[in-house]
């Protein structure tokens, strides 16, 4: 069974290297977050897992980190000024912040949170299937659990990001989050 959770988020980045000069550019997005949950084992409510479940396991601070932030590569020269650009909300990234990396990382994390958090609603076996970032209306990236076999992108480094305090101070869980920060070995 696959069961789809949907987060927003608006959110400025650039992309340095683009095919598109605009994109070169600090702009933004009205991102959508589409994460796809399967399981064939129902938990006791006969669900894959309950969607508030999906939320307040970590997921939902996740996804609103990207709210009214500013993502940046580090290789990107506003890097080094970003506290300037956003004080308060902001993402530095050891790649560089196109759709196909956030699909790629926001999978990861999702996967990550999944493995190590409470079973809030009794949920058995769930897995990440896919992850949907959609940059506008008529753009988005896929990743899915099979792109794992055969990829070639960056890896997302998530011990490396720099979350602002600002964003920190907003999560639910603090200590999860940050042990996830400090994992080397995730990613």
């Amino acid at each position: 069974m696959l069961i789809r959770k949907l987060f927003k988020a608006e959110m400025a980045h650039a992309v340095p290297g683009s095919y598109t000069e605009r994109c070169h550019h600090l702009h933004g997005h009205s991102y959508k977050f589409e994460l796809f949950l399967e399981s064939n084992q129902p938990n006791p409510a006969d669900m894959v897992i309950d969607f508030k479940a999906v939320k307040d396991i970590g997921l939902n601070d996740f996804f609103d980190s990207f709210d009214h932030s500013v993502m940046l590569w580090d290789e990107d020269p506003r890097s080094k000024i970003i506290g300037q650009i956003n004080p308060k909300r902001h993402l530095v990234v050891p790649f560089n912040p196109t759709a196909e990396m956030i699909a790629k990382s926001c999978f990861l994390v999702a996967e990550s949170v999944l493995k190590t958090a409470p079973r809030l609603s009794d949920e058995k076996d769930v897995k990440v299937f896919q992850m949907i970032v959609h940059e506008t209306d008529t753009g988005y990236a896929v990743f899915r659990a099979e792109d794992l076999k055969n990829d070639r992108f960056p890896p997302i480094q998530f011990s490396k990001w720099i979350i602002s305090e600002g964003i920190q101070s907003t999560w639910k869980n603090q200590a999860r989050h940050e042990n996830l920060l400090r994992d080397e070995t995730l990613f």
